[in-house]
């Protein structure tokens, strides 16, 4: 990729990832009211699904947040992870990079949710965000070591190829 694609890339990667933690924050940022009535649409579609198909389950607000939260972490991480490779371009650095400040964000996020009304900072959330976290950084490590161990082995050939020559 030339120079001015990854700028373009790299740009645009910060800008998501700056957009995912100020809609995390937000959200973060509602009482509980309002939280509550962003969470119920979901909660009845999911369950009004699970009705129409005949499945006897029953998803609760609690449920579907915290699949919420891992679900925007997991988003997060790959973000993250991503855009810190198109900086660093080195795999182990990238997650040195990404695992701790999507860390920090998920604490942030906690400590936010200790002003608006009805609402708490809970360990728990922050371990349900970690673990989005997580889960997602090592999908796009494995992912980066695949794409690495692939043009290694192209580059092999196109040296061997060269040498024969």
């Amino acid at each position: 990729m030339n120079n001015t694609k990854i700028t373009a890339a790299r740009v645009i990667l910060t800008v998501l990832c700056i957009i995912v933690i100020g809609a995390i924050f937000y959200n973060s940022s509602l009482d509980a009211a309002n939280s509550t009535e962003m969470s119920n649409p979901i909660v009845d579609g999911i369950n009004h699904f699970f009705e129409s198909i005949h499945v006897n389950i029953t998803v609760t607000d609690k449920t579907v947040r915290k699949a919420a939260h891992f679900t925007e972490y997991a988003l997060l991480g790959t973000l993250l992870s991503v855009t810190a490779y198109l900086y660093v371009s080195k795999r182990k650095e990238t997650l040195v990079v990404a695992l701790p400040l999507g860390c920090a964000v998920a604490v942030c996020d906690e400590v936010i949710q200790l002003f608006p009304k009805g609402r708490s900072c809970e360990v728990k959330d922050m371990l349900i965000d970690g673990a989005g976290i997580l889960v997602s950084v090592l999908i796009v490590q494995f992912i980066l070591f695949l794409i690495e161990r692939h043009k290694g082995k192209k580059e092999g050939k196109r040296s061997e190829r060269i040498i024969a020559e």
